[in-house]
Formats: C-alpha cells, sequence, structure tokens
C-alpha cells in the first residue's frame, strides 16, 4: 500500500467504526470463508498515491465467488465474470485494437486508475453480506480526500449503489459518470453502447492528462 493510502489506513483504523469492521470480519471469519484474501483487501490501494488519482471506478463489493482479487471488477481466475465479460465488451467496441489478455485490471491500476468497491470485502457466495459493517465510511472518506486533491478527478459510478454512494460524498463531483452495473441483469440498462472508455479518455484529454492505454496483457495473470 503506498504511503498515502497508508496514513488514511493509519487514521482511520483508530476510530470505532473501523475498529467495528474489523471485529465485524473477525466474527464472520469463523464460519464463513471472506473474499478477497485478506493480503488482498486493501490491493487498489497499492499502485499509486492518493493525490495522484485521475478516475475512479466504483463498483459495489468484491466477487462473491473466488474471483475476487481486491481491484473492482478485476480478477485472477481464468473464467472472465459476467460483470468483466460485458465490460470487455463495451471496451472492444471503444477500441476494436485493444489487447485482452487477463482478466486482472492491474495495468489499468498502474495508471493512477483506482478500482475500488465501496465495500471491500464479501463472504462467499453471499452477495451484499457485508455492506453494513462500516466498510462505506471508509470508502467516502478515501473519496473524499481524493476530489480534495483533485477536482477533476472522473468518478464512474456503475450502478445505483455507486451512484448512492456518490451522493453522501461533502466534496463536489464535477466530472461524475453515471451508468447502470454491467452485470446481466442491468447491463442493456445504460452500460450497453455508452461508450465509456471512449468518453474517459476524452475527458483525460481535456485535462491535458495522460489517456488510459486499456490493452490488458498476460503478465498478470494468476497462472504466468
Amino acid at each position: 500500500m503506498k504511503n498515502s493510502f497508508l496514513m488514511v489506513l493509519q487514521s482511520e483504523g483508530k476510530k470505532p467504526y473501523f475498529k467495528n469492521i474489523l471485529s465485524e470480519l473477525e466474527r464472520i471469519g469463523k464460519d464463513e470463508v471472506i473474499y478477497p484474501a485478506p493480503p488482498d483487501i486493501f490491493a487498489a490501494f497499492s499502485d499509486f498515491e492518493l493525490y495522484e488519482t485521475n478516475l475512479i471506478f466504483l463498483g459495489q463489493d468484491p466477487y462473491p465467488n473466488g474471483h475476487a482479487n481486491g481491484y473492482a471488477f478485476s480478477s485472477n481466475s481464468e473464467k472472465t465474470p459476467m460483470s468483466l465479460r460485458n465490460i470487455f465488451k463495451e471496451l472492444k467496441k471503444d477500441y476494436p485494437e485493444v489487447l485482452i489478455q487477463s482478466n486482472n485490471l492491474k495495468n489499468w491500476s498502474r495508471q493512477k486508475v483506482l478500482l475500488l468497491n465501496t465495500v471491500l470485502t464479501v463472504s462467499k457466495n453471499k452477495p451484499d453480506s457485508h455492506k453494513n459493517i462500516g466498510w462505506e465510511s471508509f470508502t467516502l472518506k478515501v473519496v473524499d480526500l481524493i476530489l480534495g486533491f483533485n477536482k477533476d478527478c472522473i468518478i464512474v459510478a456503475l450502478g445505483n449503489k455507486a451512484r448512492d454512494f456518490v451522493s453522501k460524498l461533502e466534496n463536489p463531483v464535477k466530472n461524475l459518470i453515471f451508468l447502470s452495473h454491467p452485470s446481466p441483469l442491468s447491463y442493456n440498462k445504460s452500460f450497453k453502447d455508452s461508450k465509456l472508455f471512449l468518453k474517459i479518455n476524452n475527458l483525460l484529454k481535456e485535462q491535458n492528462k495522460p489517456e488510459i492505454s486499456w490493452d490488458i496483457k498476460g503478465e498478470y495473470d494468476l497462472f504466468t
């Protein structure tokens, strides 16, 4: 974890709500498998400093079936999760020549893209099971701090829960892209044919910031 994110974690970790998160995880973990694995819970904060964030993808909670690796929508599994499959489908529409060799989105993260679930853990086969243990207080703090450093930060809110999360932020969001969640249940509502990835790079270009290279090379795959 990079120093600036670690400082936030250390500061928030002293607060009652965060102590409750830890105690709840300990309690739940006695009877249930928790995803992602403990070393990966804060993986999304490991590739750049908080104040360097240019783009945030907001998801809901990790995959509950073993796919989760700490980055929202990303996976180390060989099988592509359905939500990620739809993300790749739209990416290919925007950038037909894009290289997709893995389900691990770490290459995006290395370009200062925060792939953040608003809830950082989940119980096996129980979607949304950790929504009330306090994670949202922590992730709201992180995103508000980012917006304090970079008022132009782009936030992509996927799904109603992500939109509700944005409504609770203290700092204004200047560049918000709200779309339906890419899961099969809601993909057709607004995520399909949204030209999301082109829109993101156009916004970055307007800000005189580097555009994202969406290529996903196999070097981060679990099996290499």
